[in-house]
C-alpha cells in the first residue's frame, strides 16, 4: 500500500501555533471529522492518547508518528502536520517534535496500520527524505516529495 494513496492536499497542515500534543491531537481530530474521514473527533483523540500512553510515538530528528486504530475511523488515512516545536512531544533523541505523520485506521482492519507504519518508518530513515519534508512549504510539495520517494 502506497502512503500517497492515503493522503490528500487537505490532510496536510502547516500550523506553527501547534505547540502541545493536546493542540496537535485536537487539530487532527477536528480536521478528520470535518473531512469525513472519522465519525467522532473525540473518539479519535482519545484513541491517539491511549496509544501514546503505551509509549511515545516521537522518533528522531523532530519527527513523530502518532497512530491509532479506532472504531471512529472510516478509512485508512495519513495526515502530515508541520507544527511549532511541541514541548510535551519529544523523540527518542530528545528533540521536540515538529513534523508529524498521523496514521489512523479503522479498528476492524487487521495489520494495515503496521504495514503503513513500517513503510513510513523505513522512508523516514532516509536523511534526504526527511530534509526535503522539513524544507517543504505547502501541501503540494509534501505530496510530491512522498510520491517521488515511493516511485524511486
Amino acid at each position: 500500500m502506497k502512503l500517497i494513496d492515503l493522503m490528500m492536499n487537505d490532510l496536510v497542515i502547516f500550523d506553527e501555533s501547534i505547540r502541545s500534543k493536546e493542540a496537535l491531537f485536537e487539530t487532527l481530530g477536528q480536521l478528520l471529522e470535518e473531512k469525513q474521514r472519522v465519525t467522532k473527533a473525540k473518539k479519535v483523540i482519545k484513541d491517539l492518547y491511549q496509544r501514546e500512553a503505551e509509549t511515545s510515538t516521537g522518533i528522531e530528528d523532530g519527527f513523530g508518528i502518532p497512530h491509532a486504530q479506532s472504531k471512529a475511523v472510516l478509512q485508512p488515512t495519513i495526515c502530515f502536520v508541520r507544527t511549532g516545536k511541541i514541548s510535551d512531544y519529544v523523540g527518542i533523541d530528545g528533540q521536540m517534535i515538529e513534523w508529524v505523520f498521523a496514521i489512523l485506521v479503522p479498528k476492524k482492519t487487521s495489520n494495515i496500520h503496521l504495514e503503513i507504519l513500517s513503510n513510513l518508518s523505513r522512508r523516514l530513515m532516509n536523511q534526504t527524505f526527511r530534509s526535503q519534508l522539513k524544507e517543504a512549504d505547502n501541501a503540494i510539495e509534501v505530496l510530491e516529495i512522498i510520491s517521488k520517494e515511493e516511485s524511486s
